[in-house]
């Protein structure tokens, strides 16, 4: 399983990072024909800001298996390695409910925009359904990887893959 959701996570940062290199291109190029024709090209907007989604969406499941989400550890610094254990399960364990109750709810919300085939009006059409399906799909993987986090931080195994390598 474990195996499984380290490959769901890889492909979906793959992804994410190329999202990102869209985007750079998409401005670029908007910046470049403004610069040039004093006019923005019709739905660099709209591809920005989808590019942004995918990114963001797609690369939460990564930050999580890898332990690189923002942390403060004012406390958890002063503690010992049995709390901050503790700590961990009790934090990715709520994580995990908050997660199920987010995928539930994206999930609704793409299925209704779906539906409806929502779309955003602006200097072009540009289809909106699809980029609820990227945030449920990626809340989805996240949530796997909370579930794995809080088995892994039971079993007192390290979250961060680096973390259980030696060098």
């Amino acid at each position: 399983m474990q195996r499984i959701i380290n490959s769901l996570a890889s492909v979906m940062a793959i992804l994410s990072a190329m999202s990102l290199v869209v985007l750079m291109i998409a401005v670029t190029l908007d910046v470049t024909i403004r610069f040039t024709t004093g006019a923005s090209l019709p739905g660099m907007v709209e591809v920005a800001e989808s590019s942004l989604v995918v990114a963001v969406f797609f690369g939460i499941a990564w930050a999580g298996l890898n332990d690189d989400h923002v942390s403060v550890t004012l406390v958890t610094d002063r503690l010992g390695p049995r709390a901050n254990r503790w700590i961990t399960v009790a934090v990715w364990s709520l994580s995990s409910l908050f997660l199920t109750w987010m995928t539930y709810a994206t999930s609704l919300r793409a299925l209704n925009a779906t539906a409806s085939l929502e779309e955003r009006f602006g200097l072009v059409r540009w289809p909106m359904y699809p980029f609820r399906w990227v945030v449920a799909a990626g809340v989805a993987a996240f949530l796997l990887v909370a579930v794995l986090n809080v088995w892994k931080s039971v079993r007192d195994q390290p979250i961060d893959p680096a973390e259980g390598r030696t060098s």
